[in-house]
């Protein structure tokens, strides 16, 4: 009899403590079901939509201003709008002038295709040749500035010289934009974004030579370069759909296109890099 007592009592001394958990489990059991208080999704949703609605009005903000800060510096500088037609053209120093006499070749033109046909069979730049300027040179902003210029009626408007540096200098606008989003991508924070903006501008003379040669090819294909360096970011950052990768795909296959155009061969090649990335 106390051989067969010893195994109850070694029994219930074993169930006691299982009865000791379960009370335990039980209780941590109550303490998650119990309900944490969250933020209403409507809270949550307002200030997701305030973030973006600040961070994308900073972003067009400082693309504007510094456009208009390049419009200003120029105007102080070279005392722009004082001088006569021709002094304003020399102010274009360097070989970059010639690219503003093509374009004036094309506005004198008496229509698009015949001043596109003396451009492509110029045999005025070099002597005793004739040779595709639009294609050796990468004249192919100063032909869409051409036909914006008159399409739009602005030369009722506007001078010519007027509207092709306002051109350039929305596209440096464009430019911080490109640079303000990539850093608000990267961070998270709309502020690194206005931090990426003031080291740029305090650094132009180191980054940019708009300037001083406006109509540079770089000055138009670095934008575009802007563009898809953040457009690549926001690609690496987040997964996106096949939609969203083939709009990405299509943008690098356009922007090779203009580094091409416009003559940048560095950044054509940092473009087909990036389609190579993109088609695997």
């Amino acid at each position: 009899m106390a051989e067969e007592e010893g195994p109850a009592i070694e029994l219930r001394q074993r169930k006691k403590p299982k009865s000791s958990e379960y009370k335990e489990s039980a209780k941590e059991k109550k303490i998650d079901d119990t309900a944490v208080p969250e933020r209403a999704p409507k809270h949550v949703l307002l200030q997701r939509f305030a973030k973006i609605f600040i961070g994308c009005l900073a972003a067009v903000t400082s693309g504007m201003m510094y456009a208009l800060y390049l419009s200003a510096y120029h105007e102080r500088k070279f005392w722009f709008s004082n001088r006569q037609e021709l002094e304003r053209e020399i102010t274009f120093q360097g070989d970059s002038a010639i690219y503003y006499s093509y374009y004036k070749d094309m506005l004198k033109a008496p229509s698009f295709e015949r001043g596109v046909y003396e451009l492509t069979h110029n045999n005025k730049t070099v002597s005793l040749k004739t040779i595709n300027a639009v294609q050796q040179m990468s004249l192919y902003p100063e032909l869409i500035a051409s036909v914006l210029y008159q399409a739009t009626g602005s030369n009722e408007i506007i001078e010519p010289v007027y509207f092709y540096i306002g051109i350039v200098f929305g596209l440096q606008g464009i430019y911080v934009t490109a640079l303000f989003v990539t850093s608000w991508i990267m961070s998270g924070t709309w502020l690194a974004g206005m931090l990426t903006v003031a080291w740029f501008i305090i650094n132009r003379v180191d980054t940019t030579r708009i300037e001083y040669s406006i109509p540079l090819r770089e000055n138009w294909a670095l934008p575009y370069f802007a563009c898809q360096v953040a457009a690549l970011t926001g690609y690496l950052k987040s997964n996106l759909n096949t939609y969203g990768e083939v709009l990405l795909l299509i943008d690098e296959c356009f922007n090779l296109h203009v580094y091409d155009d416009v003559g940048v061969q560095p950044l054509s090649l940092v473009s087909s890099s990036n389609i190579s990335v993109l088609t695997r």
